[in-house]
């Protein structure tokens, strides 16, 4: 039996792999890019791929999303959803191994699907309703095609190649040009420019439905505006980025501080290791370095430090491939590099394994939009306001108002402090004897320009006694370095403050 499992892996990570990614699908809230999804998808499909342009989003994985809710499991409407996601994630499991597992020896094959199926980075954006499982699945299959179609070139492989392409690019923008330019720059080298001419030939004429809007979406890239940064410079706010891409790799997002600290001193050797895994595997050291390298400048420019890993998880199975590599290669020198190499292996699985904890019981998360309870938070003002009572004020630049108008199933009614009707409107309320509740989310780092934020308040203090509900706690070590670079300004003790004011 031990044996044939050694010969089949699959047939034991594939269903620990679909335990633990299945299990209480619900338990984190909807946050605000997938509540929006939710919410859009609920409408028409013309709809849907309205929504999708205008978020600066490819259509297919919405479309495969419509389709799919429309199935009737009898379950949640947000982990039905989330259910495909799951489903690309083990089909990326299937992929990795049968098209690039199965190439090497035992032990680097057991080491990646390991490393894989018990990564804390995967099960954290797996288990939303977003594309990212989906980059994944799509770029394990077209590197491997890529591969097979510079080594040999058939017609047949150069096709699948071009569809797996062209499903790339009409999945995400970002890993669909990061794959197209890596397979070019093969290619090129290869010294295969002509079939290279071809292949883009044919996906340039499959994406001619959606090419206004790459182009538009292009444009909005390259006009972006400064988004929240930890650092207030773009430029070292660089580092922050390709360091928090990095622990979330290696550890996770849902990290304690101690946890953390011992996890940075292992960053050096799983650096190393992957740079011995890429010596011994170049092929593998380029398309993740080409795919890394290009995804990283398309990310880095858009979201905020906190989003990177998301948007570059389609580099994460070449990355885990090369670690894996690394320490195959350090067993096959002697006594010395098995240990060097069991090492590091041994200390990201436990990594690994802490993730997977505080993931489920949301403890140590970095990026705390995600455990936010928006569910409790609804509830809460639900509950607490009178009948036909229930106005609530969210913070537009730095909360979540989508989630919070997912979580309220239209039983409240929002006001986003960054529209400009909002302030006449908060007059109107004040104005209203019979308004004796108002409720205002926010974040406590207050980014809203010329201190919006402080505005409101200010005038909802002003007219109502003022009781705070705090939600996600600050950890010493985030409260310590908030306090290093905040200036002057008194250091939160914790990630969002429900405000409820009353007369």
């Amino acid at each position: 039996m031990t044996a044939w499992l050694r010969r089949n892996p699959l047939a034991a990570f594939l269903p620990l792999q679909a335990l633990l990614y299945c299990w209480n699908l619900a338990a984190l809230a909807p946050w605000g890019d997938e509540a929006g999804t939710l919410l859009a998808v609920r409408g028409t499909l013309d709809s849907l791929i309205q929504f999708a342009a205008q978020d600066v989003h490819p259509p297919l994985y919405y479309l495969v999303l419509y389709c799919w809710q429309q199935i009737p499991l009898g379950i949640d409407w947000a982990v039905q959803a989330r259910l495909i996601s799951v489903l690309f994630a083990l089909l990326g499991t299937v992929a990795l191994d049968r098209l690039w597992g199965t190439r090497f020896e035992e032990r680097t094959r057991l080491t990646l699907l390991a490393l894989w199926t018990l990564s804390p980075c995967l099960l954290l954006y797996a288990r939303m309703c977003r594309s990212y499982s989906l980059q994944a699945l799509l770029a394990i299959v077209a590197a491997a095609l890529l591969s097979r179609v510079a080594a040999q070139y058939t017609w047949r492989r150069a096709a699948l190649l071009s569809l797996a392409l062209l499903a790339a690019m009409y999945t995400h923008y970002v890993a669909g040009i990061a794959l197209v330019a890596t397979a070019n720059l093969t290619l090129f080298y290869r010294r295969r420019g002509r079939t290279a001419l071809a292949i883009d030939g044919a996906i340039a004429l499959g994406y001619l439905p959606w090419i206004w809007r790459l182009t538009a979406s292009l444009a909005a890239w390259g006009s972006n505006g400064r988004n929240y940064t930890l650092t207030g410079s773009r430029v070292l706010e660089v580092p922050v980025k390709f360091a928090y891409w990095s622990m979330s790799f290696v550890m996770g997002e849902a990290v304690p501080d101690a946890v953390l600290l011992l996890g940075a001193l292992l960053l050096p050797l799983v650096a190393a290791l992957a740079w011995r895994g890429a010596r011994r595997t170049p092929e593998v050291a380029w398309i993740g370095s080409a795919l890394g390298a290009i995804g990283f400048i398309g990310v880095a420019r858009w979201v905020s430090y906190p989003f990177v890993p998301a948007r570059m998880l389609f580099v994460l199975p070449f990355f885990l491939l090369l670690v894996a590599r690394g320490a195959a290669r350090g067993a096959a020198q002697g006594t010395s590099g098995r240990r060097w190499g069991s090492l590091a292996i041994t200390a990201m699985l436990l990594l690994s394994l802490s993730g997977i904890w505080c993931y489920f019981h949301k403890s140590g998360f970095r990026n705390k939009q995600y455990p936010l309870p928006m569910q409790q938070i609804a509830a809460r003002i639900v509950r607490e306001s009178p009948a036909g009572e229930c106005a609530t004020l969210v913070d537009s630049t730095n909360s979540d108002p989508i989630a919070l108008l997912y979580a309220f199933h239209g039983q409240c009614a929002i006001f986003q402090t960054g529209l400009p009707e909002t302030a006449a409107a908060l007059t109107r309320l004040l104005a209203d004897p019979r308004v004796r509740t108002l409720w205002f989310l926010r974040n406590t780092h207050d980014v809203s320009p010329a201190g919006l934020n402080a505005q409101f308040e200010a005038r909802l203090r002003a007219a109502m006694a003022e009781t705070v509900h705090p939600y996600e706690p600050y950890t010493p070590l985030e409260r310590l370095l908030m306090g290093t670079s905040g200036g002057t300004r008194e250091t939160p003790r914790y990630f969002h403050e429900l405000l409820e004011f009353r007369r």
